[in-house]
């Protein structure tokens, strides 16, 4: 009988194993993606605050791993022209932008007529 009372607390120690380790896995991951965010690239809220080149060094960075990332193309692009630098890299960045995205044709082309006026003067 003794035996018998052993064995099953063996296995009820055994069931809440398996049980904490889906609850530690989850933990884990939680505060896995809160450090990611904290690291998160927010090239909206550095083009609002004015920080062009942090934006623009970030953007291409993520670039080199993200080609196609929407907002990355786009707010380097506009950060490139406000600071009127490598304009021919914005223009690379906007058409690839009109590539992957064509309902922003509208916006682009606001840049890309603005990035013609600067060429122009």
């Amino acid at each position: 009988m003794e035996q018998e009372l052993q064995f099953i607390q063996y296995q009820l120690w055994f069931v809440i194993a398996l049980l904490l380790l889906p609850i530690a896995r989850n933990v884990f991951c939680y505060f896995v993606r809160k450090s990611e965010e904290k690291n998160d690239l927010r090239f909206g809220e550095m083009w609002d605050k004015g920080e062009l080149d942090r934006l623009i060094n970030q953007s291409r960075d993520h670039l080199r791993e993200y080609p196609n990332h929407q907002g990355a193309l786009y707010f380097c692009a506009k950060a490139l022209v406000a600071k009127r630098e490598n304009l021919s890299e914005a223009k690379m960045y906007l058409t690839k932008l009109l590539e992957i995205e064509p309902t922003l044709s509208n916006q682009i082309q606001d840049i890309l007529s603005e990035i013609e006026k600067i060429e122009g003067s």
